[in-house]
């Protein structure tokens, strides 16, 4: 049975358990959370929330607008999922439309594959037809999670040959 899991938007409720998160994400050394030091961001936790709203309503230069999106599980921050209503030139290589983490400690549960599924009626409201999702090849986890909310895979590339190839996935939102 897949987990419960509930798609809201950052607020100051889940300070706790995001920075909990955080302290996770930061500890694995993933390269997009090593700048985030979760001190800082305590230190303005109304701040931080603040920046996640407004990344949709003011995003930066150069940036598409991007809804954020908080996955709770009984009440505890679990991952969090990222729609740009566009793509870049840049998303079209290393991104897409929606990006995703699971807290380390709730991998293995299908916490990502139900953030997606919830993620993908957002998407259709926010008035995309159809979504790209990227992974790296060797991500085994991140491609079930895909393939399992309809992803069709359109190609495989190599970008760099001292990283693994990225897939590039195509969902459509005709049917959500």
């Amino acid at each position: 049975m897949p987990p419960i899991v509930s798609l809201v938007t950052p607020d100051v409720a889940h300070a706790e358990s995001v920075l909990a998160g955080l302290r996770e994400f930061r500890a694995e050394g993933l390269p997009w959370y090593g700048a985030v030091d979760p001190d800082v961001v305590a230190a303005d936790f109304a701040g931080f929330v603040r920046a996640q709203h407004e990344k949709r309503t003011h995003p930066r230069p150069g940036a598409v607008p991007k809804t954020e999106l908080w996955g709770v599980m009984d009440g505890v921050y679990v991952g969090r999922i990222g729609i740009h209503h566009a793509l870049t030139d840049n998303l079209r290589v290393l991104g897409g439309h929606i990006g995703y983490d699971t807290r380390p400690g709730y991998r293995g549960r299908g916490v990502a594959t139900e953030m997606l599924r919830s993620a993908l009626p957002v998407a259709r409201r926010i008035g995309l037809s159809q979504v790209l999702l990227t992974c790296d090849d060797t991500n085994v986890a991140s491609i079930r999670v895909i393939e399992r909310n309809g992803g069709v895979l359109e190609a495989t590339r190599v970008l760099d040959p001292t990283r693994p190839p990225k897939r590039y996935y195509w969902i459509s939102l005709a049917s959500v």
